[in-house]
């Protein structure tokens, strides 16, 4: 169960109306895990600062089981920057991607 959590200073209506569909269906492909499994939350008109600017920035938190390494997360990167640098104009300088690696224990399942 992918879970995403993105931040981001830019306005809610720069914001293109399927960019959490999309970037679910990005993260589904890019993990290979089921589109029905990914959980993505977008939280435009954040007050953020990047660099010491306040031009256009995100802070991505992505949560996933048994996907997550140093090897692997390159490539994980360099699917989801061209994906954020298009559909919102943030400068990949300006983009955060944070993996974290969760165990299947850690996620509650309906009894």
């Amino acid at each position: 169960m992918p879970l995403c959590v993105f931040y981001t200073n830019v306005p809610d209506k720069d914001v293109p109306e399927n960019f959490e569909t999309d970037l679910a269906k990005i993260i589904a492909e890019v993990l290979s895990k089921p589109l029905e499994k990914v959980v993505v939350n977008v939280l435009p008109n954040q007050r953020m600062v990047a660099g010491g600017s306040s031009e256009p920035n995100c802070w991505m938190n992505l949560w996933s089981i048994n996907v997550f390494d140093k090897e692997r997360n390159p490539g994980y990167a360099a699917k989801l920057y061209p994906f954020i640098t298009e559909s919102l104009g943030i400068k990949s300088e300006k983009i955060c991607l944070l993996f974290h690696a969760i165990e299947a224990y850690q996620k509650a399942m309906p009894s």
